[in-house]
Formats: structure tokens, C-alpha cells, sequence
């Protein structure tokens, strides 16, 4: 995504206030311009969301709730947290407790798998609190780049953040999500450097990854442009309620069978299964129908959710499982 020299300079300003620690006085004299313009590139960059303050509370946690859903899903880890007041609080929240749980599973010589959105962008960000120091530690892309909108939230940037904070490496999947044909992607897919990086990906130790639910416009596939608000009524006529691994998926957490799932880059579903640590995170109850769709699908072993996605999938199960 180009950058008008507006956005550029605004997120100059930011790095360099907000990072550096600069005085505005000290930018003005370095993007060499007053004072005022610095005060109004930092208002404008809050506005557009090229930064996001937030005030860091203490996380609360429900156990009793988490207990039960690591129970009657059968997962080897179930953490809950407070929903808080707001969108924003909930993606705080379940990242601080996503961080804090890979923090403790963390170790030497790992591979690393990271899908995209925003849940998992307040995941890493929470990383960067923490002062690792582990070796040969690789983080893999696990689906092809948004190409445009938020780049905070793509593959290749959390992949490369995550990577830079545990002091590793890292590998992208230098393609699109989505490409135009079927014929294009099995190309692709084939090609060398692409086919060797999802090998990686399936022999990752962790895998962290979220859902998408056709119920949720604000989806990070749906923002991007790879599906309309119109091709939604036509993945739910064949059975899809939502996606994983950026794949439509049936209540049973199948892949539906359409064209869409056919043209996508990135690694299978199998990877999610075959990790040691496969960790499914969501801060939205619109979610739960998706969430138990995977793990009917055993797609996920361990949940970092919020109390309103937690109680949601209690509710719509109730009855179905003993």
C-alpha cells in the first residue's frame, strides 16, 4: 500500500514522539517544520488509528468459566477473560492473557506459526512487554498478505514483529490471500519458496490463529476485498458460516465446496491440527457458532477467549454436549 507524504510524515511524527521519545519542539527540527504542524501530524495520526493509546487495567479473568469450557471441549487449556466496555478493551484483554499464556510455553529451538487480524495484532503487541531471550526460534506467515487496508494486522507484519521480539526469524508467504483463479493458486503453490514455507508451517510446534464469522462484517477478509457483502449469501447457501485459516467452513468446520477455497495461498487446516499447541483466540461472541464449528473439527486444543464468546458457545451447545 502506497503512502500519500501526509501519512508518511504522520507516522514520522508518532515513531518519533511516541519511540523516540522526542520532544515536539526536537521533530519540528528534524521533519523541519513549526511546532503546530507536529501537534496536528499526532492528533491526526490518533484520528486515522496510526496510533492507538489505550489504558493498560488489569485483566480479569473468569476460571470457573474457563474450566468449563477446557472441560466439555476436551482442550488441553482454556483461558477467559473479561469482555471489558468496549471492542477495544476486549481485543486488550485477550491479547494480554494470549501473551502471557505463549510466554509460559516458550522455549529454545521453535517454529512458530501466525495467521492474521486484529485480535492477533494486540496478541504481539502484548509480546513486546516481555524481555525474551530464547534461540532459533523461526515465526512463519500461515496465509497469503491482505495486500491492503491496516497493514498492522497482516500476515507478513505480525510474522516479522513477532519474530524481532523473541529475537528470531521469520518467513513470509510472498502472495496474496486470495488470487483470481484456482489455476493461479495451485501455481503458486507449487512455486519453491511458497511450498517450502508451508512445509515449515506444518511441522510448527504452535499455531495461533483466529475466525471469521459471515455474521461479522468487520471481517479482516472482508475489509480487504476478497469477499463481498453479496458473496456471503452465496457461501451460506453452501453450507458456510464462517472461515479458519481464511477457508469457508460448514458447522463441522469442513472447508465448503466453492471456487473461494480454491483460490486461496496459505497453509491447510491440517496444520492446526497437527500442533503441539494449536491456540485459538477471539474477543467477539459473534464468533462462538465458528469456534465450535473448528473445534468439532479439532482444529484448535487451546482457547484464549472472552467471557461473551465463552458463555455464547456454552449456550449454543447446551443440550448437545455431555
Amino acid at each position: 500500500m502506497r503512502l500519500s507524504s501526509k501519512e508518511t510524515n504522520m507516522i514520522r511524527a508518532a515513531e518519533m514522539y511516541y519511540e523516540q521519545r522526542l520532544s515536539q519542539f526536537e521533530i519540528a527540527k528534524a521533519l523541519d517544520c513549526s511546532r503546530s504542524t507536529v501537534s496536528r501530524l499526532l492528533a491526526e495520526a490518533i484520528e486515522s488509528g496510526i496510533v492507538r493509546i489505550y489504558i493498560k487495567r488489569p485483566v480479569e479473568k473468569f476460571p470457573s468459566l474457563a474450566e468449563k469450557i477446557k472441560h466439555v471441549f476436551n482442550l488441553k487449556e482454556a483461558i477467559v477473560v473479561s469482555g471489558g466496555m468496549s471492542n477495544e478493551q476486549s481485543f486488550i484483554n485477550v491479547g494480554f492473557a494470549a501473551a502471557e499464556f505463549l510466554s509460559q510455553i516458550l522455549h529454545d529451538n521453535l517454529t512458530i506459526g501466525i495467521s492474521f487480524g486484529v485480535t492477533l495484532s494486540y496478541l504481539v503487541r502484548e509480546l513486546s512487554e516481555y524481555n525474551f531471550n530464547y534461540e532459533n526460534i523461526e515465526v512463519i506467515q500461515l496465509m497469503g498478505g491482505l495486500g491492503f487496508g491496516d497493514p498492522a494486522i497482516d500476515g507478513p507484519e505480525l510474522a516479522q514483529k513477532m519474530a524481532r521480539v523473541l529475537g528470531g526469524t521469520y518467513r513470509y508467504l510472498q502472495a496474496p490471500a486470495v488470487v483470481e483463479t484456482a489455476e493461479i493458486a495451485q501455481h503458486l503453490m507449487n512455486e519453491k519458496h511458497i511450498h517450502e514455507t508451508i512445509q515449515r508451517a506444518d511441522e510448527a510446534e504452535i499455531i495461533i490463529s483466529s475466525v471469521g464469522s459471515l455474521m461479522d462484517n468487520l471481517s479482516s477478509l472482508e475489509r480487504a476485498g476478497y469477499y463481498r457483502k453479496e458473496d456471503r449469501a452465496i457461501f451460506q447457501s453452501k453450507g458456510a458460516i464462517g472461515h479458519s485459516l481464511s477457508r469457508m467452513i460448514d458447522e463441522d468446520g469442513i472447508p465448503i465446496d466453492d471456487l473461494f477455497n480454491q483460490r486461496l495461498i496459505g497453509a491447510p487446516l491440517s496444520v492446526l491440527r497437527n500442533a503441539r499447541w494449536s491456540i485459538g483466540i477471539g474477543a467477539n461472541p459473534l464468533k462462538a457458532h465458528v469456534f465450535l464449528a473448528c473445534l468439532k473439527a479439532h482444529q484448535f486444543n487451546v482457547l484464549v477467549i472472552d467471557d461473551g464468546t465463552a458463555r455464547e458457545m456454552l449456550r449454543m451447545c447446551s443440550g448437545k454436549i455431555d
